[in-house]
């Protein structure tokens, strides 16, 4: 959840023939939203799906996208490695970290996708030392993916550049100022998962515990 990454995860290509093929499952009515967002794992499926239900503004920019051919695939940390965009030198993800946005661009900064890790293992750990609700663990797990995908991720793939950054706020500056923010807030409000207000992990059921 903290500043957006410029190309450093790189999913593993057999992972994206899976996201693809579920997206190509999907039935008539839902291929067009579908197609702009696509998973192969089903915690994170599920969670789109209760989106894409409960959000007018997601369901908007996912068939805008749609359009345009551009992607964001959402992946787990099993389902990633991670390169250093300076040395070169790989290694797997950041267990410790909630979740990371990667564009995917070329040489003149032109965006085909955005890779979106969303560590669903940790976050559902911290939920059962919790002894949270299954109902508490889906609500933080959507307010995640509405700040990663609807708040970072689908910038970059309305401007098809990486000029479409949407960042979070920068040291000292309120949260609503935020771009970011601003967008998860708006798909927060629509799924009823309250407003976060702050630049760490605010709204968070399981924020506490990530801090610590």
């Amino acid at each position: 959840m903290g500043p957006t990454k410029f190309p450093v995860i790189v999913a593993i290509i057999a992972v994206l023939g899976a996201a693809g093929a579920a997206a190509e499952q999907t039935d008539d009515r839902r291929a067009a939203r579908q197609v702009a967002v696509v998973t192969h794992d089903q915690t994170l499926r599920d969670a789109l799906e209760r989106i894409e239900r409960g959000s007018a503004a997601w369901r908007t920019a996912m068939a805008a996208l749609a359009a345009t051919g551009r992607r964001a695939i959402v992946l787990t940390p099993e389902q990633v490695i991670v390169q250093d965009a300076g040395t070169g030198s790989v290694t797997v993800f950041d267990q410790s970290s909630v979740a990371e946005v990667s564009p995917v661009a070329d040489q003149h900064g032109n965006v085909s996708s955005v890779l979106v890790v969303i560590n669903v293992g940790r976050i559902q750990q911290l939920h059962d030392l919790r002894g949270s609700l299954p109902g508490e663990f889906h609500a933080d797990l959507d307010r995640v993916i509405a700040h990663e995908v609807y708040g970072h991720a689908v910038p970059y793939l309305a401007a098809g550049h990486l000029s479409g950054r949407c960042s979070d706020p920068e040291r000292g500056q309120p949260a609503a100022q935020s771009c970011a923010i601003q967008r998860e807030n708006v798909v927060r409000a629509e799924l009823g998962l309250g407003r976060r207000t702050d630049a760490a992990l605010g709204g968070l059921i399981l924020a506490g515990m990530l801090r610590n």
